[in-house]
């Protein structure tokens, strides 16, 4: 075996890890969101790009298994990644007070 199969095999493995890294990113900030019922602080416009970017990284992912039959770890990280980010906008507009100002 090539050191460019170890290599692949290590990448796939470590790109298998993206999500529950991910996941621990996003813990704290849901956890304020849920402990304070606010997010003033919070940019829906922000989010709303992040909704882009990873349903841009989902398709390349999903585009590229299909193509290449491989890549399942990419378009699980994906789909993790744009669930999380829903997760998120999905808190900050539920615990947006109509008496905050919107924040940009």
């Amino acid at each position: 075996m090539s050191d460019v199969y170890y290599m692949l095999v290590v990448a796939g493995t470590l790109q298998s890890a993206v999500p529950v890294i991910s996941l621990i990113a996003y813990l704290p900030q849901w956890k304020k969101l849920i402990d304070t019922k606010s997010s003033r602080d919070l940019s829906l416009r922000s989010w709303s790009i992040w909704i882009v970017s990873s349903s841009i990284s989902l398709f390349y992912a999903v585009a590229l298994y299909r193509y290449t039959g491989k890549g399942v770890p990419l378009v699980f990280a994906s789909a993790a990644g744009l669930l999380f980010v829903l997760i998120t906008v999905y808190l900050t507009a539920r615990y947006r007070s109509r008496s905050e100002p919107p924040s940009i």
